[in-house]
Parts: structure tokens; C-alpha cells; sequence
């Protein structure tokens, strides 16, 4: 990577992938760019490596990506991404849920397929008229995926949103407050269809109890009716492309590198320093991939305008669980006790909704769930470069986990001193032997098995704060116009002017969609904001 220069147009703090898609952006446009991140490699949470045995790809953190196959960022982007060589495959199985007893339920990409399937569990009915309520209101949400909320035309949208659906069967407002466990207990009547459904807001910052987790999962399950791509060659592939385009079009990328303060003189941002006390000065702005805590609390410390109130909602600043992450590698490709779930997609492995609320809850009281919900994701079931020939990788995350466990609701004694080594394996152990009811014979075909805790999350990547992968909740309190806090408005605007937050913490949310990179790159562009004095 690159050395510190000492003047760009826009500098970075960070380099994740919506970092590295805005400086895409402004360097199309003529704008110098430089990107620091304390990581010693680019691209935050989308990473592909080995983790021990050459040949077995394992994505480190994110690995599917359909927010960003589905948006705007892909479509104005792909054929140059394409020629650095990044290219999707999408299985044929969207996403699927499997229970104790063989009782499972698919969602194939194919229309007719999950017709099909709609009609053997007897929920076409529920689902009909699931999206006919709700449906021209999601459509009308996505568009706002691609812009802050804190603009006229979103405020626009957003009230539009509201009021015009006062009439409906299901208002907006209504719906937006609602949880995920009261919609799918409303609309689906087979706990396997509510067990496809209900899990999906863990993955965005939201439990299934949470307000606004109704949106979350309907949402989830509308964009995935698309499929659940992933690149050739793992996640971080997708990484390598950005990187790629940035580097050729003159980007300068600085890892190993951490920024310890943004300078601001005039009431305006300036530039950054270093830890090492190296600075880098920003002609037009600099834009910072983190939480609002780390912003306001470290990066911005000693900057005298910020409000106090401003303050103080940083701090607040809210993470609910942590996030652990098994990654397999595995002698041969596992098998479902029903076959269809062996065609890819993510699946929701687990006991129900009631056993996924009871866990979720028990993730927030400090304790080891008892049975965790698990997502079940096999990248070779579509992807054989992933894996030496005749072998396998699967990726299992628990998002119903503690941050820093007191305790074990399993009657063990583990948990009572955080994630140490003991507590992660014994988990491990734990979550191994729920996913083998799904898919028999797992545990014999484990040839490595890598974890990766809440505690290592947080050591990793100071956006996940305590251990959250969701780089904090985004249930309703803390989602929309309150996201990353009620000072920002759901905007990317920071209090201080030349200052821009983007990355998880920002709206939309956690995913790799690319929407806040864009969405600050094209206002930069837009505003035409050349150097000031």
C-alpha cells in the first residue's frame, strides 16, 4: 500500500467497502483521494483468506450481497468491477429454514418453485396477502436506500409514506413500529415459514422482538426474491475489485495506520493526524467509516463546537448483542435431512420463533443461549473454487450471542469470564451439535474449525464496539431518522462541517450494499465543493 501524502481533496478515515466505493466516485470526477485504515488491509468486514489448510477459502466476516447486487452502486459499477475481475454467483436457494424432525421451507429463486412451495405448506394465502399490504410501501422505502433521510425529498417520501397509508390494512406507521415475531405470527401459519422469516432482522442490527424488525424482515425477504449472490471466490473478492478501481484511477490507500484525531480550524475540517502524528490535510472533506461514539468521543475530543447534547447522544450510542462466527472446513460437501437445502442460499437452522426469542433474550441478559439460532451459509454448494476438489467450507454465525457473557443458560460453567478460549470452543461445541440435527453427520466431517468471538470482533474492528457485527442496534430507537444518532437525521452529515460518517452505524445499516458511499460521494460531486481557504 501507499505512504502518507500530504494534501488530498477528500481524505478517509477508513477503508471499508463504503469507503472504497465513494473514493471510486470522486475519483471518476478528478477529485485526489486518500484512504488511512488501522487494518492492515483494506475493506473492513469483506475479506476472503485461508484460514489454516492452503486451498479452503473462508469469508472472514460478510458473505452474501444482495443489497449490493440489488442497488444502484453494482449497476453503475459493474462492468468496471468486472474487469478487475470480480464476478457473482447466486444459488438457486435464496434462503430456507430447517427444524428439528426433517420440517423445513425453501425460497427458490425461481417464481414458480416457491409457488410451489408456498402451496405444499398452504401459506399462499398468508404471503398474498403479506406484500399486498405492505408491498408498494417497500418499494417506496427502497428508494430511499440510495440517500440520506435528512433531505427534502426523503422527509418528503418518508411523510408521504405515513400518511398516505392511514387507510391501509397495515399503516406504515403501524408497520414500522411492529416486531417480526407479531408479522410472521399474523400472516404465517407453519412454524417453518415463520422460521424462514422471523431471524432475518438479526442480520440488520434488529432482534425479532425488537420495534421495526416487521420492516427488516419483510424487507429482507422482498430483496431476496432476487437471490442471495455471492462472488466467485469469496467476499472479499469484492474487495479486491474496489481496490482495484481506486488504485488505477490514481486513489492512494495507507493501511496499518491509525487516525487519532481530525483537525479543524474554522469551525471546518481540515485534515487528520495520526497516532504516529503524521497529518494529512483534506482540501474539501473527511469522510469517517465508524460509530458515532468513535467520532465524537475520540476523532473529534477536542473539537470545541460540537454540542454538548450532541455529545451526550454519542455516548448513548447503543450496541445490544455480539455476533460468533464458526467457519469449517470440511472433507466433503455436508447434507440436509432435506436435500433442497444442499442447493446454497442461507439458511436458518433452529428450534422456532418461540426458542429464537427465548435465546435472543437470553443473549441479552449475558447468558449463553441454550440452543442458538444458527445461519447456515455453504459458498461450495455454487462456488467449487472455494474448496480443494470433493471438499467444502460453511460458514455458521450466531447472532443471538452476548457482547461479554456472565453465564450459561446450557447449566455449564462457562461464560463466567467473558469469551475466553474455553467458553468459545465449549460454544463452538454447542452450536456444532445443533447444526448436525439439521444436517447429520457434520461433526465427522470437520477437518479445521476457526472461531471468531464478539471479543475478537471487537480487538478486530473498533465499528463492532463491544463485539457487535452490526456495528450497533438498529432496531427502531436507534434506526431511520435516529440513526446513527437523532442529531444526525438519518443523514451522513456530521455536526462538524467538512466532517461526513458513513459505514454500518449510518442508515440504511449493516450489509454490504455500498449505499452510504455512494449517497456522500454523489452529494460532495453534486455540491460541487472544490477546496476551501
Amino acid at each position: 500500500m501507499d505512504d502518507l501524502p500530504q494534501q488530498a481533496d477528500v481524505v478517509f478515515v477508513g477503508a471499508g467497502h463504503n469507503a472504497l466505493v465513494a473514493a471510486a466516485y470522486l475519483l471518476e470526477a478528478g477529485r485526489s483521494v486518500c484512504l488511512i485504515d488501522r487494518m492492515p488491509q483494506p475493506g473492513g468486514w469483506v475479506g476472503t483468506s485461508e484460514l489454516g489448510a492452503p486451498g479452503f477459502l473462508h469469508d472472514r466476516w460478510s458473505a452474501l450481497h444482495p443489497g449490493f447486487l440489488g442497488g444502484p452502486v453494482w449497476t453503475e459499477l459493474a462492468p468496471l468491477l468486472a474487469r478487475h475481475g470480480l464476478e457473482y454467483v447466486t444459488a438457486p436457494l435464496a434462503t430456507g429454514s430447517s427444524l428439528p424432525g426433517g420440517r423445513t421451507a425453501v425460497a427458490p429463486v425461481d417464481r414458480r418453485a416457491f409457488t410451489e412451495e408456498l402451496e405444499r405448506l398452504g401459506e399462499t394465502a398468508g404471503w398474498n396477502r403479506l406484500f399486498e399490504a405492505v408491498g408498494p410501501r417497500l418499494a417506496q422505502l427502497a428508494e430511499l436506500l440510495g440517500s440520506g433521510l435528512d433531505g427534502e425529498e426523503a422527509e418528503a417520501t418518508l411523510t408521504a409514506l405515513v400518511d398516505g397509508s392511514r387507510r391501509d390494512p397495515l399503516p406504515f406507521g403501524q408497520f414500522l413500529s411492529g416486531t417480526a415475531v407479531e408479522l410472521v405470527n399474523e400472516y404465517f401459519r407453519t412454524e417453518e415459514l415463520r422460521s424462514l422469516a422471523a431471524p432475518w432482522p438479526l442480520h440488520l442490527g434488529a432482534g425479532p422482538g425488537d420495534p421495526g424488525s416487521a420492516l427488516w424482515s419483510s424487507f429482507a425477504l422482498m430483496t431476496l426474491a432476487a437471490g442471495n449472490p455471492a462472488p466467485v471466490g469469496g467476499s472479499g473478492r469484492l474487495t479486491d475489485a474496489l481496490v482495484g478501481l481506486v488504485t488505477e484511477r490514481g486513489g492512494r490507500i495507507v493501511c496499518d495506520t491509525d487516525v487519532d484525531q481530525i483537525l479543524v480550524r474554522n469551525n471546518r475540517a481540515t485534515g487528520v493526524r495520526t497516532g504516529g502524528g503524521a497529518t494529512v490535510g483534506a482540501d474539501e472533506a473527511v469522510i469517517v467509516s465508524a460509530t458515532p461514539d468513535q467520532l465524537y468521543e475520540r476523532l473529534l475530543r477536542d473539537v470545541p463546537g460540537v454540542p454538548a447534547r450532541v455529545r451526550v447522544q454519542a455516548q448513548a450510542y447503543g450496541y445490544r448483542r455480539g455476533c460468533l462466527q464458526i467457519n469449517l472446513a470440511l472433507s466433503a460437501r455436508p447434507r440436509f435431512t432435506d436435500s433442497r437445502l444442499d442447493a446454497g442460499g442461507a439458511i436458518n437452522l433452529g428450534r422456532g420463533v418461540d426458542a429464537l426469542v427465548t435465546s435472543v433474550r437470553q443473549a441479552e441478559a449475558g447468558m449463553l443461549p441454550r440452543y442458538p439460532s444458527i445461519s447456515w451459509h455453504e459458498p461450495t454448494a455454487v462456488d467449487p473454487t472455494r474448496a480443494p476438489q470433493g471438499q467444502a467450507v460453511v460458514r455458521l454465525q450466531v447472532l443471538d450471542v452476548p457482547l461479554s457473557p456472565t453465564g450459561d443458560a446450557g447449566d455449564s460453567s462457562y461464560g463466567r469470564r467473558g469469551w475466553d478460549s474455553d467458553t468459545a470452543e465449549a460454544f463452538a461445541d454447542r452450536v456444532t451439535a445443533e447444526a448436525e440435527i439439521h444436517a447429520p453427520g457434520l461433526t465427522g466431517l470437520v477437518l479445521e474449525r476457526h472461531i471468531t468471538t464478539p471479543a475478537d470482533l471487537s480487538a478486530g474492528n473498533p465499528n463492532a464496539g463491544p463485539g457487535d457485527h452490526a456495528a450497533g442496534s438498529n432496531a427502531l430507537a436507534q434506526a431511520f431518522t435516529q440513526r446513527p444518532i437523532a442529531a444526525h437525521r438519518g443523514g451522513y452529515r456530521s455536526v462538524v462541517p467538512g466532517v461526513w460518517l458513513i459505514g454500518a452505524a449510518t442508515w440504511p445499516g449493516p450489509g454490504v450494499n455500498g449505499a452510504s458511499g455512494r449517497s456522500v460521494a454523489r452529494t460532495l460531486l453534486a455540491s460541487d465543493a472544490r477546496p476551501v481557504g
